[in-house]
């Protein structure tokens, strides 16, 4: 990886995004200081959310702390594929997609312990300690892993593992993305909590009438991309469900700066209709 290269293309973006977000940012705060404090502020406007019929749970006040965080794509999969058995293993792309010779049964009610333990055998699949299992994105019949980054996970169909199950609860196939050399580009930051995302993406009226908060997480989405390099910011991905429907709209919010990031990249490959 070219780091100095990168580095500076992020520092210029970093910048002139941070100029447009202040702005965005200093709008709403002004809003919100007239004649009282920022936590009664939050109050009254989750009181309004839910008298627009908006429904969401308990939310959190804490702000955590994040990095900017760059990895790289490579044919580490394509090099080492040769290991996998049992199964049939093609790289297109930059994505690994393996059929399985044999199905192999996993637990009905819990997808996730049984393949928890299939991902400690580099035989099944590679670097599979270094994915964490998504419950929110995953299916009944498609089971998400993401890849983890600084105490986190990235929400990327370039850092995912995604594992197709017939109906007799059996793993088939499999797709596997990798992205390799994981680092900070900088000192950890404080994010916004998840309170305070939510209320932006009700202020920026990305949250209509008659909705449910599905879920909520905070985990890294992508800023750019240069050449095979990939930088991710810190993100508060939030789930809505329109009244009598099962199918949910991903909306993200960047942690640091609390502006509204549009889905211009396939970050988010899954939109499930459904949760486990």
């Amino acid at each position: 990886m070219n780091f100095r290269r990168i580095e500076i293309i992020f520092l210029v973006t970093f910048i002139a995004i941070d100029i447009f977000l202040f702005g965005m940012f200093k709008k709403n705060m002004d809003m919100q200081a007239d004649n009282v404090s920022q936590g009664d502020s939050d109050s009254v406007i989750v009181k309004e959310m839910r008298n627009d019929q908006i429904k969401v749970g308990n939310l959190s006040k804490k702000n955590e702390n994040a990095y900017y965080i760059s990895g790289e794509q490579s044919d580490v999969l394509r090099n080492q594929m040769g290991q996998l058995a049992n199964q049939t293993p093609q790289f297109v792309g930059h994505e690994l997609e393996s059929e399985l010779k044999t199905p192999i049964t996993v637990d009905k009610n819990n997808p996730r312990k049984s393949i928890d333990k299939l991902l400690t055998d580099s035989t099944f699949v590679l670097f599979g300690d270094q994915y964490v299992y998504s419950k929110n994105l995953s299916t009944s019949r498609n089971i998400v892993y993401n890849q983890k980054a600084m105490g986190s996970s990235i929400y990327s169909s370039e850092a995912q593992i995604r594992f197709t199950l017939n109906s007799n609860h059996q793993i088939v196939s499999y797709t596997q993305s990798y992205l390799q050399g994981i680092k900070s580009l900088r000192e950890s930051s404080e994010t916004i909590s998840e309170t305070r995302a939510l209320i932006w993406l009700y202020q920026y009226n990305e949250i209509p009438n008659n909705t449910t908060v599905a879920w909520t997480n905070l985990g890294y989405t992508k800023l750019l991309s240069i050449d095979g390099d990939r930088v991710f910011i810190p993100t508060w991905i939030i789930a809505i469900r329109p009244q009598n429907s099962t199918q949910i709209q991903l909306k993200r919010i960047n942690a640091f700066t609390g502006g509204i990031i549009k889905e211009t990249d396939e970050n988010l490959k899954n939109n499930p209709s459904s949760m486990n």
